[in-house]
């Protein structure tokens, strides 16, 4: 009998920092998980930012992690989770409202950096099932035994191509900023 594997919504800006790190694949198909992305984190994930001032946007592709069966992208399904998706989205933007509201009604784990986001879905009940770019990594570098310094050169490029660090308030702050130190 095959264990199931826990499913995991990132919503935009954890697929971003996940594309940021050079490592993506790594990442994902170290951990034991089903990621998926929604239609509209799909439409969202366009560009990483680069250092060149005349080409400042590096366009991003899906279609290696949704070939390799890394990536599933869903959609919305039947009435109740497109009103979930329509009240998130008066609050949210589209890809962290539809991330939500799909993690809700389908009882998924949500990745998500944003702190509204955050903090609807944990008064929807879920705070067992939250988690966030900084989780993600930590659990990789662990997992895998990551170097250090490779651990390092992983979090700049989160900084340098996402431009995200997380917030004093994130549980894996000092981790994060002793690995940059």
């Amino acid at each position: 009998m095959a264990i199931s594997r826990p499913n995991v919504l990132l919503d935009t800006c954890v697929l971003l920092n996940l594309l940021a790190t050079g490592e993506v694949e790594s990442i994902l198909s170290a951990l034991n998980r089903r990621w998926l992305v929604c239609a509209a984190v799909e439409r969202e994930s366009l560009y990483l930012r680069t250092d060149d001032p005349n080409n400042p946007l590096q366009p991003v592709s899906l279609e290696p992690l949704l070939t390799a069966k890394l990536l599933e992208i869903c959609d919305v399904e039947g009435t109740s989770e497109a009103q979930l998706y329509v009240n998130y989205s008066a609050r949210l933007d589209d890809g962290e409202a539809m991330s939500v509201a799909l993690a809700i009604a389908r009882g998924y784990f949500l990745a998500t950096d944003e702190r509204k986001a955050r903090r609807l879905f944990l008064e929807s009940g879920a705070a067992a099932q939250l988690s966030c770019t900084s989780n993600i990594i930590r659990e990789w570098t662990e997992i895998e035994k990551i170097s250090r310094a490779r651990a390092k050169i992983v979090l700049f490029e989160i900084a340098r191509k996402a431009r995200f660090s997380p917030s004093p308030t994130d549980e894996n702050f000092e981790w994060w900023n002793d690995l940059c130190s």
